[in-house]
């Protein structure tokens, strides 16, 4: 069980992977707590490695890695259609699911994928795979650009579609030479509105 700061400087960290991409510093978590100490801080991080929830990396600067998220409690549904009495469900959400050490954050450019609900600017998190099922939503490699689009392999050749009618799909057919790579099937996405 962690304690309430304990709770708090593991969601500050798991904040700023999903906003920088990498752990803060112990001094910028010190700053953002107003702890006066970093020895505090390591404190606080050494009881969070005894328990599992990260992991130090010795020699790094940035050395923190998450390893079993926090779990943040779901207060209640809220709903995004007719009007609902608000309730308050037992279940809880863990960030650990899409924050794996080897899983990667890419930004989205571009609108080809609205259709499935990625927007342009949203961080979409890819697990890596170098295979992908027809209809898996992946992070590819073609010719050098990296593309986000819904796979389908049919008839020996692979097409890359996009959830937007105003974008033609991507054909690759082994005999025009296109190398194509997966990189990994996308399983979650994050989005600011600020």
């Amino acid at each position: 069980m962690l304690t309430k700061r304990q709770s708090e400087i593991l969601g500050f960290i798991q904040s700023r992977f999903f906003a920088d991409g990498y752990p803060p510093t112990f001094r910028e978590i010190a700053s953002h707590f107003n702890i006066h100490s970093v020895r505090t801080v390591s404190d606080h991080i050494a009881a969070l490695e005894k328990k599992g929830y990260v992991k130090r990396d010795k020699g790094k600067k940035r050395n923190l890695r998450i390893i079993r998220g926090a779990e943040t409690p779901i207060i209640g549904e809220i709903s995004a259609g007719s009007p609902m009495v608000p309730i308050n469900p037992d279940d809880s959400v863990r960030f650990d699911k899409f924050i794996a050490a080897d899983h990667l954050f890419l930004r989205v450019k571009g609108s080809s994928m609205v259709g499935d609900g990625i927007r342009n600017k949203d961080i979409v998190v890819i697990k890596p795979q170098k295979t992908a099922r027809n209809g898996d939503i992946v992070a590819c490699l073609v010719e050098g650009e990296v593309l986000v689009k819904r796979f389908q392999k049919r008839h020996g050749a692979v097409m890359l579609l996009p959830a937007n009618d105003n974008i033609e799909p991507l054909v690759i057919r082994e005999e025009d030479g296109k190398k194509l790579e997966i990189i990994g099937k996308v399983i979650a996405l994050f989005r600011s509105y600020e």
